[in-house]
């Protein structure tokens, strides 16, 4: 049974109005009336009302984290990202609230805002980003970026450096002596996969190496789109000995589809991933992969988010932390 300031407020025989002044701590309530009510509630079981409390103060303490796909497809990455987050928030006092895929974005969106379900979101959007950030901005709401940069200059985030990560996969595997090495992209991850092929590009410039288009492909959020994707590079009249795949799932099915074939990796072709999921560990080979700092991002996203949301008119905050290769037997081999 809930119990209520005016069961507190009966039970001492005082106003309504006085204890609620003393769980409040108001000045004009005597230290021994106020311990006297703390007590009370203490020993009754009293709660106060979020509800009540936040609607005076005009604040949810609930922050969102919205994501552009449905809540059946969290990866291990997206759950790293939502792991750091809700420490933060926690630690702040904060509950998160996960906006997975809605069926109308920018109505959805506009509706969250409007009604002030939160008092900030964090932002993983892949589709329609741009439409996204222009709702957020007439609605004046605090929000941050997640592993994601942006070029417009009063936005917010924390990120990856994947443009870093692309030149040290691309400089080890023109070490190991590679000369075709083929890219699968996806459009749909915008300035990420922008960057990352960036990176791509600049290790073939600064190698003397020839860029060739037949060599980048694109995949999709599709199962199998990686394996198909590697098909297509195989086929080619003169195939890549080596290739960087957007991210680990796309490496592990592009490693599916080499040993379907007969290919031995890495001697016939090696594989690189990226982001360092579990699975990396677990394939045959290990998968060669950049570890990026997801469970940190969340952490850092969130902490930028509630400083925001208590002053949100301070300047942005733009944050790129540093990844690393992390070498297996997808492009060693076992020596």
């Amino acid at each position: 049974m809930t119990v209520t300031i005016q069961d507190i407020a009966q039970h001492l025989n005082l106003a309504v109005s006085t204890v609620s002044k003393a769980l409040n701590d108001y000045p004009d309530v005597s230290p021994k009336t106020k311990a006297r009510v703390l007590d009370c509630a203490s020993q009754m079981g009293y709660y106060p009302s979020a509800t009540a409390r936040n609607l005076r103060r005009r604040r949810t303490d609930k922050i969102g984290f919205l994501f552009s796909f449905p809540i059946s497809a969290i990866s291990e990455y997206v759950s790293n990202l939502i792991t750091g987050a809700i420490f933060s928030a926690e630690n702040e006092g904060y509950n998160l609230i996960l906006y997975p895929q809605m069926e109308n974005q920018v109505d959805a969106l506009t509706r969250i805002c409007r009604a002030r379900e939160v008092d900030g979101l964090l932002v993983l959007n892949r589709a329609g980003l741009d439409q996204s950030l222009a709702v957020l901005e007439k609605e004046s709401i605090p929000f941050v970026l997640v592993d994601r940069r942006a070029e417009q200059p009063e936005v917010s985030y924390v990120c990856s450096d994947h443009y870093h990560g692309a030149l040290q996969i691309m400089r080890h595997l023109v070490e190991l002596g590679h000369q075709r090495i083929a890219y699968t992209a996806r459009t749909l991850l915008g300035i990420t996969n922008r960057d990352r092929l960036a990176g791509y590009k600049q290790v073939l410039a600064e190698t003397g190496l020839p860029f060739d288009e037949k060599l980048v492909v694109s995949t999709d959020a599709d199962l199998h789109s990686g394996y198909h994707a590697m098909n297509k590079l195989l086929d080619l009249p003169n195939p890549p000995t080596a290739v960087f795949a957007i991210h680990d799932l796309i490496a592990v099915e592009c490693l599916q589809a080499a040993t379907d074939r007969g290919l031995r990796v890495p001697d016939d072709v090696a594989i690189v991933g990226f982001d360092n999921w579990h699975l990396a560990e677990t394939t045959k080979p290990p998968l060669t992969s950049v570890q990026t700092p997801q469970t940190e991002i969340g952490k850092l996203a969130t902490e930028t988010l509630l400083t925001r949301v208590a002053d949100n008119t301070l300047p942005p905050t733009r944050i790129t932390l540093p990844v690393n290769l992390i070498p297996r037997q997808s492009t060693l081999g076992l020596s």
